[in-house]
């Protein structure tokens, strides 16, 4: 099997469409190049045809960003023993190339035959056009920031979801993910309910020169996740309806358990069958200087803490962010 899948890997980048292979479905939208494909109970790598839902997304490695498969599977494996959410994943290897093959978290089996959840990103739950996902967008037109999405969470989701929408906003800081726009967050729609969907697309981009050290999204005013400081938390809090104070202590928390967790997750992704790849420890050592740097951060700015707290204002996060913001 390794011979096709190799080969199809090779041919994805000119044909991004599948031009060409009669029936199949169409490669995912995206920076990456990405392929959804279905797994069979014998675990063969298919490619679904004739309106078949997919059951995974396989993501090669390529020449661009280097590493990227053992990259986005030990944030993804890291997030996971933090108790973050997030789709099932594996790496593994066709011929010379290897690839991500993520489960999809929108896909259910009923009576053996595979159905297609609803979901939304927050892009289109605000009623943005895809081209406007990044905070600050090359069209001038200002995209979705933390506080809308914070919003429409409020709205839709009970309080625990907007708590887990806080985890991942903070741990894409701290795994160094400056590419967690208003795509790579959606929300899941069921009869009656939305909960917000595992997280997804995410990638250290300390490990890389040439990607953007800027956050997609502001925290307060800051746009570099190494430079936020505990007041930048606390406004951010405030500007989202949390509790300033707790939203700092979460941070602090997540940021002690990356360090505690990475090196684990990074030999995870090691034993994988795709391998280890050098860029793996980088995207570690990345990550804990980044978990690190947080907590000083934090310390250091631990004096702004007394007048940037109002008085009274101690519920914790769940109780917190139920209320009107």
């Amino acid at each position: 099997m390794a011979a096709p899948l190799e080969r199809l890997i090779e041919e994805l980048p000119n044909k991004p469409f599948l031009v060409g292979d009669e029936g199949v479905s169409m490669s995912l939208a995206g920076a990456q190049t990405k392929l959804a494909v279905a797994v069979d109970e014998a675990g063969r790598i298919c490619i679904p045809i004739n309106g078949s839902p997919s059951t995974h997304i396989l993501k090669p490695d390529g020449p661009r960003l280097s590493g990227s498969v053992q990259n986005e599977a030990f944030c993804l494996t890291l997030a996971k023993r933090l108790k973050i959410s997030t789709p099932s994943v594996t790496t593994g290897r066709a011929g010379n190339r290897s690839y991500l093959l993520v489960s999809r978290y929108d896909r259910t089996k009923v009576g053996g035959r595979w159905r297609r959840l609803q979901q939304e990103d927050y892009c289109q739950a605000l009623g943005r056009y895809p081209t406007d996902k990044y905070e600050a967008n090359r069209t001038a037109i200002a995209g979705p920031t933390l506080k809308d999405m914070f919003e429409v969470t409020r709205r839709h989701m009970v309080a625990t979801e907007i708590v887990r929408l806080l985890d991942m906003v903070i741990f894409n800081v701290l795994v160094c993910n400056t590419d967690a726009h208003a795509k790579n967050y959606a929300i899941m729609i069921r009869a009656g309910a939305a909960s917000l969907a595992p997280m997804y697309d995410v990638m250290c981009g300390e490990v890389w020169e040439s990607v953007a050290k800027h956050l997609a999204q502001r925290i307060a005013d800051e746009r570099r996740g190494d430079r936020l400081e505990a007041r930048h938390w606390q406004q951010i809090g405030r500007q989202c309806g949390l509790n300033p104070k707790e939203v700092v202590g979460r941070v602090e928390a997540l940021a002690n358990l990356v360090i505690a967790e990475a090196e684990t997750a990074a030999s995870e992704v090691a034993t994988m069958p795709g391998g280890p790849h050098e860029s793996l420890d980088v995207a570690r050592q990345a990550v804990e200087r980044r978990a690190l740097s947080v907590l000083t951060q934090l310390r250091f700015g631990d004096r702004h803490m007394a007048r940037a707290v109002p008085e009274g204002d101690e519920l914790p996060v769940e109780e917190r962010v139920a209320a009107p913001g």
